[in-house]
């Protein structure tokens, strides 16, 4: 990739071969702004009721969505707590020797 740059600067050197009419962006601004078109007043817009209400819906749809799935996961709590009662029934340890395993850590 250097040969070519070089190869480029050699044959082409560092001459510029565009150049800008004389006093070109003195009038640049002027022809820019007079081809531009008028601005008219901003509309407004107004939302009718009934998005008001779809939006209002996807609200509540989604809060009950998310109600249901936490449901479940609580679900799967008490299920996972439940398990472990059955264990600790199984191998007939109580509150007492439970506190204190705790307490020794």
């Amino acid at each position: 990739m250097i040969q070519e740059e070089q190869y480029l600067k050699e044959s082409v050197g560092h001459k510029h071969c565009f150049k800008v009419p004389e006093g070109y962006f003195d009038q640049l601004t002027a022809q820019v702004m007079q081809q531009l078109p008028e601005q008219r007043q901003a509309r407004r817009v107004h939302l009718r009721p009934w998005l008001y209400a779809a939006a209002c819906s996807v609200a509540v749809l989604l809060m009950g969505v998310t109600y249901y799935f936490h449901e479940q996961s609580s679900d799967e709590a008490v299920a996972d707590s439940s398990y472990y009662e059955e264990v600790a029934d199984y191998a007939m340890i109580d509150n007492v020797e439970i506190y204190a395993c705790i307490s020794e850590n």
